[in-house]
């Protein structure tokens, strides 16, 4: 249990670090108290959609029979990280964008922007991480999701009103972001035999 509930967090940690960013642009623009229920049930909508895609695609994995195979999963986060990192795209000059289109609703707006930015990042980490578990691990999983997620919309709401904090998290976010990839597809690595298979 220890070791899922630790694997969990650091899958969930990986893909909520430039989220984390992304939800305080967000709150910085709907400042309203009844905005913040809208923000957090796109939030889970958006979010749900990636979770449910992901574990769609690893049950479908799941079917190969070798599980050492199925680790060669784990290199896709660690070339995520490193692309993430070295690259120049800037997630929240993204959704500046699509914050000043007209949209039909908050609700609307928060789910497009969570799989338009968020999509590739968080199927290329759980669809891996998703094919490590088991029938029984799922629930454990998703409710810890869900706990993650409400964590998630009360400090971005938290840190909207600390510039400092932001200026932190967007000055080395991408690097945490790297270094929880690499240590995320190296345990997927470890925990599916695919290392130990050429050891």
């Amino acid at each position: 249990m220890p070791a899922l509930i630790g694997s969990t967090v650091l899958a969930f940690i990986s893909t909520n670090i430039d989220y984390l960013l992304i939800l305080i642009i967000i709150f910085a623009k709907y400042k309203n108290k009844h905005d913040d229920k809208l923000i957090f049930i796109g939030e889970l909508l958006g979010s749900g959609t990636l979770i449910g895609v992901s574990l769609i695609v690893a049950f479908w994995l799941k079917m190969i029979p070798e599980e050492w195979i199925l680790g060669f999963l784990g290199i896709i986060p660690i070339v995520m990280g490193i692309k993430m990192y070295f690259g120049d795209e800037d997630e929240g000059n993204e959704v500046r964008e699509k914050l000043g289109k007209p949209q039909r609703s908050i609700i609307l707006s928060v789910i497009m922007i969570t799989i338009a930015t968020c999509g590739p990042d968080n199927l290329a980490i759980y669809v891996p991480f998703f094919t490590t578990l088991n029938a029984g691990d799922i629930p454990i999983v998703l409710g810890l999701f869900f706990i993650f997620l409400c964590m998630i919309t009360w400090l971005s709401k938290m840190i909207t009103n600390l510039p400092k904090i932001q200026v932190f998290f967007e000055r080395f976010g991408d690097l945490i972001t790297l270094l929880v990839y690499v240590f995320l597809g190296i345990y997927i690595l470890l925990e599916s035999g695919t290392i130990q298979h050429f050891i």
